[in-house]
C-alpha cells in the first residue's frame, strides 16, 4: 500500500514539474576520424562522437591533433573541422516549407571549412560564422576559416561573403567574390579583398586534413596570392606554421586550466588539454 502511494505522488508530482522543451536535432555526424570531443550545451563531461550522432544548438565540438570530424546539418549545410579545432553551434533553426534558415557558428580555434548549399530568397544573411575577431554572413557559398591568436582569415571559394570585424564599434566590412580572401585582425577593419587562385586550394585542403601542414614557398604554386601575401605580411613560416608565433595556425602550450567563455567551457590556450 505504501509503495502505491509513494508511486501516485511521485507521478502527481512529476506531472506537476514545468515542461521543458526538447532540444531540436539540428545535424548530425557525417564522418569522425581520431580523438574527437562533444560538449553537450557547452559543458562537461566531453563524450566521444560516433558517425550519425546528432547535434543540437548550444553543442561544442571539439577536434584533438589527430583529430577531425564533418556535419551535416538539416538544411544540408556541411562543416568539415580540422584537427586541433573548436565549433560551438550557437542558433541554428531551419523550416524547409518557409524556406527559411537562422544558423550562428562560432569558431574558437582551429579550422573548419564551411558549405553552405542552399540559398533562401533573404535580404540578410541567414547563415553567421563568428570568430574572436570577426563576423561572417552568407547566403549560400564555400569558404575556409583560418584563426590565429589575434587574427582570422577566410577564404571564399565559391558565391558570396561579407565580413566585418567582431566588435560593432570597429565599421568597415569587405565582402568576398568567388576566389577571394581578406583576414580580420584584432580591433582592426577587414582587409582589402585578395584574389587566390585554384591551386591554391591544395595547401587549404592539405591543412583541413592535418590542421598544421606546410603551405609552400611563396610562387611555387603559380601564386603570388594567397600565400605570398600572408608571406610578405611575415606571418606564414613554410618551415611549420603551428611553431610559429606569427602564424595563423601558431598553437602556444598548453594552459592547465580552463575557463568559461561565452557560456561555453573552452581551453584557456591553443594547446591541447583534455577534461
Amino acid at each position: 500500500m505504501y509503495i502505491f502511494i509513494f508511486l501516485v505522488l511521485a507521478m502527481v508530482w512529476s506531472l506537476a514539474l514545468p515542461v521543458c522543451p526538447r532540444a531540436e536535432v539540428v545535424g548530425h555526424f557525417s564522418q569522425v576520424e581520431g580523438p574527437v570531443d562533444l560538449l553537450k550545451q557547452g559543458k562537461l563531461p566531453a563524450l566521444a562522437p560516433k558517425v550519425q550522432d546528432g547535434l543540437e544548438p548550444g553543442d561544442v565540438v571539439r577536434t584533438k591533433t589527430q583529430g577531425r570530424a564533418q556535419v551535416k546539418f538539416v538544411d544540408d549545410s556541411v562543416l568539415t573541422i580540422a584537427p586541433g579545432s573548436m565549433v560551438a553551434i550557437e542558433t541554428y533553426m531551419y523550416d524547409g516549407t518557409t524556406g527559411s534558415r537562422k544558423a550562428v557558428l562560432q569558431v574558437f580555434r582551429g579550422m573548419v571549412q564551411t558549405v553552405v548549399s542552399r540559398i533562401f530568397k533573404t535580404q540578410e544573411p541567414d547563415f553567421i560564422m563568428k570568430t574572436h575577431t570577426a563576423v561572417l554572413g552568407v547566403r549560400g557559398t564555400k569558404w575556409y576559416a583560418l584563426l590565429g591568436p589575434n587574427i582570422s582569415d577566410f577564404y571564399n571559394e565559391q558565391g558570396r561573403s561579407c565580413i566585418s570585424n567582431i566588435k560593432s564599434e570597429i565599421k568597415g566590412e569587405v565582402c568576398l567574390n568567388a576566389m577571394e580572401f581578406t583576414r580580420v585582425g584584432a580591433d582592426m577593419t577587414p582587409l582589402d579583398r585578395k584574389p587566390f587562385f585554384q591551386q591554391d586550394l591544395l595547401p587549404l585542403q592539405r591543412l583541413l586534413r592535418s590542421g598544421d601542414g606546410t603551405a609552400p614557398p611563396p610562387g611555387s604554386l603559380g601564386g603570388p596570392p594567397p600565400f605570398a601575401f600572408l608571406d610578405q605580411l611575415g606571418l606564414l613560416n613554410p618551415q611549420n606554421p603551428a611553431a610559429d608565433p606569427q602564424s595563423p595556425l601558431f598553437r602556444p602550450p598548453s594552459i592547465p586550466h580552463h575557463q568559461p567563455t561565452g557560456g561555453y567551457i573552452i581551453n584557456g590556450g591553443y594547446g591541447e588539454t583534455s577534461p
